[in-house]
């Protein structure tokens, strides 16, 4: 799925649209009989009026170099003006910067001027722009062909939307050629969709190209390490020296920094940086640079080593099994030691390297340190800079000399070797030294030698000590680190933490309605912004998760006033959504989970009244299958209904009825409801997972579970077992030996996709069992059993593992089960006021749902109360 969103707003996660953008903008002379608009924020287009353009043709993109562009777009809109030429353009300089940035998508990239000319002018049109930009430069459009010298790149395409009842009614990325339907493609690279008619100017034209592409290159590339915008990094054989290498390409006038840099600045920077430090082990030697075709490239050495991200998952003792032979500590001290006295000496040649962080920190099987990537290297001191790249939690918050910049970026590797929880502090400034007092707690309790412990904070506070201390200026100061050291002793103190989650939500609420535009009520992750029904990311489902801990907390009457008023407004908003075809029928992201939502939040009339109303058409609207957006969910959330004494006769036996027959079509083919086995995709993106309790077989055991405990029909007993046994086919053993989903190449324990959720859905499921899938219990448990997780949440975070380890030991001491959840999740904790916010799945910014937020927080303290997971619709 598309996520349309920025981070301009310093708390939270704001839609695109909600932005400001400040930057200057893009304009040109409209003469008298043309108009102008502009149809959303990127684009605005000029057109003569009474001149309808062809539906579909060669379309000409004009590219531009930043520096340029204001006088190219005046030179294009004069020639489309003589021609009678529709254009768009991009509608500021910000557009521009971002089209042309590293990260943007090669398919589009360049694209700053678009042009719609007729096929009976468009060799015309070509040298009139050609003659007049001849002497400008500007980015390779990737999925174009260049004309001429000028940065003017064509491509066969659609031009407009079908006229209806007029014309044939294709869509927008469908082309009519010889009567037929043909996709228009838009990929990085140029296609001439098969069949098109090509006047003898334009075969002419490609035959030449053709021919002056060809080009020798010194250089076979085995493979790609990864790609941007600006080029790639490749495994590569350089011929003459007969050696591996690695190679860097960049693609000129691409990459374009906010400091008005390209990449082909930095890749100079990069070569300039290595032949200063070329006698230096630890550094790779320049062996070859140069320019093929249009794109320049550097050869450097292959070093040896994985990046220290993979070092440390390798490494650290993330569960206590793991803590092995204790030379942990020692080991990232040696290597501490090495990365220190490698960027000593770097800058004693007058070299910065500007963007040290892990995935840059090579590590051999010696422990070895070596330090690539020098692209953003400065060779001066003199001045204070802005850190122009940085990855999350290893860049400088202020202004600063680019030897500072580099020691901030070595501390901060230093606090993740102790505790590799680190992006939050891109977040929460100071975040880092939250960290030591968990670090040392763990390494002390799994017994690692005391010198070891101390050796490694003496070098954390030496290097905390060498960097510039920070003033924070930023809107962020009011979000600070959260150094309370927590110590339980009774219920009171629990409740104290649960006021303090309350507090910090409301101030969350008020920070979010004073600076944010949209209409929904609390602050989300990104997955969420546009998805305000359903479990996961709806107001609603925060408003229960409000409820739900105010209730813990015994305040009865903060249920009332302005709560009660929320409440009603906001499912009010909601049910005016349903019929809006923006949302999804599903549990987790659409209409059956508002209902639910709205009977939890006490409305139990109304809730039922409108799962009436709408369950054929929710049923009828499903595209999937799974519990997350799918059937499952609206099946499941059906019979807790009737078990919850909905008498419609007609409406139970519907769902009695839908529900054997879905029982039925997955006991013969599992696979048209859910992918079986192991996932390709690596994402946590609910849009793109196809596994696990939401999004595959194990969601559906679920629904077979309360279905058996509804019906006590045996059919859904043996779907429950076969949905397990399908499930597990994409799990396997780690090294250590606990079960978990095995998605791209990493092995997941979450509660949303993995070994919590599994174990939960065991938990709850044991008696209708099959032998073999209870001896499984042991190793998942040891999967969720961890010292830490990178993000908090309950879906793909700590709340979910939390749950799913209390739940299956079965205790039942709540308050002590809550206590020990409360101290693990204060790792994650900001202060905020007199309370306390999460910055779920990301450390970048607060949210407040129950996938990655406060919410989960709230359900996962309730589940610890009532023994049993809240999460999800339950036959009692």
């Amino acid at each position: 799925m598309q996520y349309e969103f920025n981070l301009d707003n310093p708390l939270f996660f704001v839609n695109s649209e909600d932005s400001v953008d400040t930057s200057k903008k893009y304009s040109v002379v409209l003469p008298y009989d043309w108009h102008e608009v502009a149809n959303n924020t990127e684009w605005v287009t000029q057109y003569p009026m009474n001149h309808i353009i062809d539906r579909q043709g060669w379309k000409v993109h004009i590219s531009a170099t930043f520096e340029d562009s204001h006088e190219i777009l005046d030179i294009v809109a004069q020639v489309c003006h003589e021609f009678l030429v529709t254009f768009k353009h991009l509608s500021t300089e910000k557009r521009f910067i971002l089209r042309n940035s590293k990260i943007a998508n090669r398919g589009y990239s360049g694209k700053f001027i678009t042009c719609y000319p007729g096929l009976e002018i468009l060799e015309d049109f070509l040298n009139s722009l050609e003659q007049r930009l001849k002497d400008f430069s500007g980015p390779y459009i990737l999925s174009d062909k260049r004309w001429e010298r000028a940065p003017i790149y064509l491509r066969y395409g659609v031009f407009r939307d079908a006229i209806p009842n007029q014309e044939e009614p294709l869509k927008i990325d469908e082309l009519l050629i010889s009567g037929k339907s043909v996709k228009d493609s838009r990929e990085p690279r140029f296609v001439v969709p098969e069949g098109i008619a090509l006047p003898v100017f334009l075969k002419k034209w490609l035959e030449d190209s053709e021919q002056t592409e060809s080009q020798d290159f010194p250089f076979v590339i085995k493979s790609a390490i990864r790609f941007s915008n600006s080029g790639g990094i490749y495994r590569a054989h350089l011929k003459e020296a007969n050696k591996e290498v690695i190679l860097r390409e960049v693609r000129p006038y691409t990459g374009l920094d906010f400091d008005g840099k390209y990449s082909s600045d930095r890749l100079t920077a990069e070569e300039s940086a290595l032949i200063k430090l070329k006698d230096m082990y630890s550094v790779p030697n320049v062996l070859w640079s140069g320019t093929v075709w249009e794109h320049r490239y550097l050869a450097v050495d292959k070093m040896k080593g994985i990046p220290l991200n993979r070092w440390v998952t390798k490494n650290y003792p993330i569960y206590d099994f793991a803590a092995g032979d204790k030379k942990y500590l020692s080991r990232i001290y040696s290597i501490l030691t090495e990365l220190i006295s490698l960027v000593e000496e770097a800058h004693s040649r007058n070299v910065f390297h500007q963007d040290i962080h892990l995935a840059n920190i090579l590590i051999d099987e010696n422990d070895n340190v070596s330090l690539i990537d020098w692209e953003q290297a400065r060779f001066d001191d003199t001045n204070k800079v802005e850190q122009q790249a940085a990855a999350l939690g290893f860049g400088s918050w202020i202004n600063d000399f680019p030897s500072q910049i580099d020691w901030y970026g070595v501390k901060q590797v230093a606090h993740y070797l102790f505790f590799p929880l680190l992006e939050q502090s891109a977040f929460v400034c100071g975040y880092e030294l939250q960290l030591l007092k968990h670090a040392k707690e763990l390494f002390t309790r799994l017994d690692f030698p005391q010198n070891d412990i101390d050796a490694v904070e003496r070098t954390i506070e030496y290097l905390d000590q060498k960097v510039t201390p920070v003033r924070n200026l930023t809107t962020k100061k009011i979000v600070k680190p959260f150094n309370d050291s927590i110590e339980f002793c009774n219920q009171l103190d629990v409740l104290e933490y649960y006021n303090k989650l309350v507090r910090g939500l409301y101030v969350a609420y008020n920070e979010w309605n004073r600076t944010s535009k949209g209409d929904r009520k609390f602050p989300v992750h990104y997955y969420g912004l546009d998805i305000n029904q359903g479990i996961a990311y709806s107001d609603l489902g925060i408003l229960w998760g409000y409820r739900e801990l105010v209730t813990l907390l015994q305040e009865e009457d903060a249920l009332q006033g302005e709560f009660f008023h929320l409440k009603q407004a906001i499912i009010q908003k909601t049910i005016s959504s349903f019929d809006n075809d923006k949302f999804s029928p599903g549990l987790f992201d659409g209409i059956v989970g508002s209902i639910w939502i709205i009977y939890k939040l006490g409305e139990i009339d109304l809730a039922k009244k409108l799962f009436v109303e709408h369950f054929n058409s929710l049923l009828n609207q499903c595209e999937s299958k799974n519990l997350y957006s799918g059937g499952a969910g609206i099946l499941l959330v059906g019979i807790y209904m009737l078990s919850k004494g909905l008498d419609d006769e007609l409406i139970e036996n519907k769902i009695i009825e839908k529900l054997e027959l879905f029982s039925r079509e997955y006991q013969k083919n599992p696979n048209s409801f859910c992918p079986v086995g192991k996932s390709e995709t690596q994402s946590n993106d609910p849009y793109q997972n196809t596994g696990g309790l939401l999004y595959g077989h194990l969601g559906l055991g679920w629904l077979f579970g309360e279905a058996f405990r509804y019906t006590h029909n045996e059919l859904y007993k043996e779907c429950l077992n076969l949905a397990i046994l399908t499930e597990l086919e994409a799990y396997d053993l780690d090294r250590m030996g606990s079960l978990q989903y095995h998605q791209g190449n990493r092995l997941l324990p979450y509660l949303s996709t993995g070994s919590a959720g599994m174990l939960l859905v065991i938990v709850r499921n044991s008696q209708f069992l099959d032998g073999e899938l209870l001896n499984i219990q042991d190793k998942l448990e040891k999967a969720v059993d961890s010292n830490f997780c990178v993000f908090p949440g309950l879906f793909n975070g700590l709340c979910g593992l939390e749950l799913s380890k209390r739940l299956y030991r079965g205790k039942n001491n709540p308050v002590n089960d809550q206590r020990e959840l409360l101290k693990k999740l204060s790792i994650y904790f900001s202060s905020i006021e007199r309370g306390v916010i999460i910055a779920g799945d990301s450390g970048l910014k607060i949210t407040t749902d129950i996938a990655s937020g406060f919410g989960g927080i709230a359900l996962s303290l309730i589940s610890l109360q009532n023994n049993q997971l809240e999460l999800l619709p339950h036959i009692s």
